[in-house]
C-alpha cells in the first residue's frame, strides 16, 4: 500500500472522528440545555401546585396547634356575637340604648335589656337566652384576655396570623412531594426568605446558597400579615442539568464506539506499516541472500574453469591457490546456510542446545585461523588477548563458534579501511567475558537499539557495498540469551564498535 494513500486515509479518518466528536458534544450540550429547561419547568410547576393547595386551605390548616386552638376560640366568640345580634334585631322592643360595636367580623352588642316588669314568658325566655350567651361570651373573653385580635384591630379573623407562626414544615413536605410528582428526584434545600433574612430553612442547608439561588418564588398565603414580602427559595445539592438515562446511555455508547474504532484504525495502520516494513525487509533479505550465494558460486565456477586449463593445472602453486579459493568459498556458503538454518530453528522455538565443557580460548584461536587469509587479503590485522578463564564454561561449541564467526565477519565487512580487530577473553565475577573490537564505520545511536532485531541492517545510504542477511547479530543475541548470558554494544560513528559478551561460568 502506497505511503501517500495511508497518509490520506489516516487524515480522512481523523477528520471523520473529529466531526463525530463535535456532533456528539453538540448533541450532548443540546440535550443538557433541554434537560435544564425541563428541570426548571418541573420545579416551577411543583411550586405553583403547592401555592394552589395552600390557597384552598383554611388558615387553621397551616398554623401551629396552639394557634389553631386560639382560632377556634376566636370563631366561637364571633358566632355568639352573631347570635346575640340576631336576638337584638328580632326583639328590638326588649332593648334600649342599642349600640353596635365592631369586633372581628361581627358587631358585638352593648344594648341594655328593658325592665322585666311586664314581660311575657316568651320575652323572659328571650332575655334569659341573651343573658346566658352574654355571660358565656364574657367568660371566654376573660380567658383569652388581650389576645383577642378584635379588641386591637377591626380585621377579618382570617388575617391575623403572623408570618413566624406559619407551619413551614408543612410547606417543606408539600414542596418535596410535588417535586417528586413532577419528576424531580433531587432532594432540595428549602427556605423562606423575608427581606434578606431566612425565617425558615431546611436542615443542612447553606443560607448563602439559598439567598443567592435562582429558584425564588413570591409567597403570599392568605391569612398571613408579613412585614416584608415573603419568598420561597430552593437550592439543589447537585447540578440541575440532569440528562435522561437514554441520553446518558447513548452518549456513553457513542464515545466508546468512537474510541474503539479509533483504536482499531490505529492498530490497523500500525499493522499495515509493520507489514510493509516486513515486506521491504523480506525483499532486501532475498536480494542479499541471492547475492551472497551467487558470489561464491560464481567464484567457485570461475576457479573450476581455471583448473580445467592445462596451463594452470601444470603449475602446482597456482592450482593450490585456486583450490584454496574453492575451499574458502565453499566454507563461506556452508556458514551462510548454517546461519540461516539455525536462525530458522530458533525462530520456530524448536531449538535445543548441546552444552558441554568448552575451551573459549581455543575457539577464538580457531576462528582467527579461519579468517587469517581474508584479513591478509585486506592487509589488516587480527589480534587476540586471551586471558585465563577461572571456571568451567558449559556451552554449545558449534553455536559459540558460529557466534564468534559472525562478529568477526561483521567487523571485516564494516571496515572501510584496513581492518584491525582485537579479540579479548577474561573471567569476571563468575562470567566468561568475550570482547570483539574493530575500527569499522561504527553504529549510530538510533540504530543501536534495533541492531539485534531480525533482518535489521544498518543503513549505509545510497551505496549498498556491504551485503548481508540482517540475521547475523540477531543470531548472536539469541545464542547469548540461550546460554543465559548478556551482550552489550559500545559504538560511535567512525570510531568502530565493541561487542562484549558475558557467559556464566560453573
Amino acid at each position: 500500500m502506497k505511503r501517500h494513500f495511508l497518509i490520506l486515509l489516516s487524515t480522512l479518518f481523523a477528520l471523520a472522528a473529529i466531526v463525530l466528536v463535535i456532533i456528539q458534544i453538540s448533541q450532548t450540550k443540546r440535550s443538557a440545555k433541554m434537560s435544564d429547561n425541563l428541570f426548571n419547568i418541573s420545579v416551577n410547576n411543583a411550586i405553583d401546585e403547592v401555592f394552589n393547595q395552600l390557597d384552598q386551605m383554611k388558615v387553621e390548616d397551616y398554623v401551629s396547634e396552639k394557634e389553631r386552638y386560639r382560632l377556634v376560640k376566636y370563631r366561637r366568640i364571633d358566632d355568639m356575637n352573631e347570635k346575640m345580634q340576631d336576638i337584638i334585631r328580632n326583639n328590638s322592643e326588649l332593648f334600649y340604648n342599642e349600640k353596635k360595636v365592631h369586633f372581628g367580623i361581627s358587631s358585638q352588642d352593648s344594648a341594655i335589656p328593658q325592665p322585666q316588669a311586664s314581660l311575657s314568658p316568651e320575652e323572659e325566655h328571650v332575655l334569659t337566652q341573651y343573658n346566658t350567651m352574654l355571660n358565656a361570651r364574657n367568660r371566654m373573653l376573660s380567658a383569652i384576655g388581650n389576645d383577642y385580635p378584635g379588641k386591637a384591630n377591626p380585621m377579618d379573623i382570617n388575617n391575623i396570623i403572623d408570618a413566624s407562626k406559619f407551619n413551614y414544615p408543612l410547606l417543606d413536605s408539600l414542596i418535596r412531594e410535588e417535586l417528586i410528582i413532577n419528576g424531580v428526584d433531587i432532594n432540595p434545600f428549602i427556605g423562606v426568605l423575608m427581606a434578606d433574612t431566612l425565617i425558615y430553612y431546611s436542615q443542612d442547608a447553606n443560607p448563602d446558597e439559598l439567598r443567592n439561588t435562582a429558584f425564588k418564588y413570591t409567597f403570599r398565603p392568605h391569612g398571613i400579615i408579613p412585614d416584608e414580602n415573603l419568598y420561597v427559595v430552593l437550592s439543589f445539592p447537585s447540578s440541575p442539568i440532569i440528562l435522561s438515562s437514554d441520553t446518558n446511555l447513548y452518549t456513553v455508547i457513542s464515545i466508546f464506539m468512537i474510541v474503539l474504532i479509533s483504536a482499531l484504525f490505529i492498530f490497523s495502520v500500525r499493522t499495515i506499516l509493520s507489514q510493509r516494513k516486513l515486506d521491504e525487509m523480506k525483499t532486501d533479505f532475498i536480494n542479499n541472500m541471492t547475492h551472497e550465494i551467487k558470489t561464491p558460486l560464481a567464484t567457485i565456477s570461475l576457479a573450476c574453469e581455471m583448473l580445467e586449463d592445462e596451463t594452470v593445472n601444470s603449475d602446482s602453486s597456482t592450482r593450490r591457490n585456486f583450490i584454496n579459493i574453492i575451499s574458502n568459498e565453499n566454507r563461506r556458503m556452508r556458514i551462510l546456510i548454517e546461519t540461516l538454518l539455525q536462525s530458522a530453528k530458533m525462530s520456530g522455538k524448536k531449538f535445543t542446545l548441546n552444552p558441554k565443557e568448552i575451551d573459549l580460548n581455543s575457539i577464538v584461536e580457531s576462528c582467527i585461523h579461519n579468517f587469517q587469509l581474508t584479513i591478509e587479503t585486506r592487509k589488516g590485522t587480527i589480534e587476540a588477548h586471551l586471558g585465563t578463564i577461572d571456571g568451567i564454561l558449559f556451552a554449545d561449541e558449534l553455536h559459540i563458534t558460529n557466534m564468534l564467526h559472525n562478529l568477526i565477519d561483521n567487523a571485516i565487512k564494516y571496515s572501510e579501511q584496513t581492518p584491525h580487530i582485537t579479540i579479548t577473553t577474561r573471567s569476571e565475577a563468575g562470567f566468561a567475558i568475550l570482547e570483539v573490537a574493530d575500527n569499522g564505520i561504527g553504529i549510530a545511536k538510533e540504530d543501536q537499539k534495533h541492531i539485534f532485531e531480525k533482518f535489521y541492517r544498518v543503513s549505509t545510504g545510497d551505496v549498498h557495498n556491504v551485503k548481508g542477511f540482517g540475521i547475523g547479530l540477531n543470531y548472536v543475541s539469541q545464542v547469548v540469551a540461550l546460554h543465559k548470558g548478556h551482550i552489550t554494544l559500545a559504538s560511535e560513528l567512525g570510531q568502530g564498535s565493541t561487542f562484549t559478551i558475558s557467559l556464566p561460568l560453573s
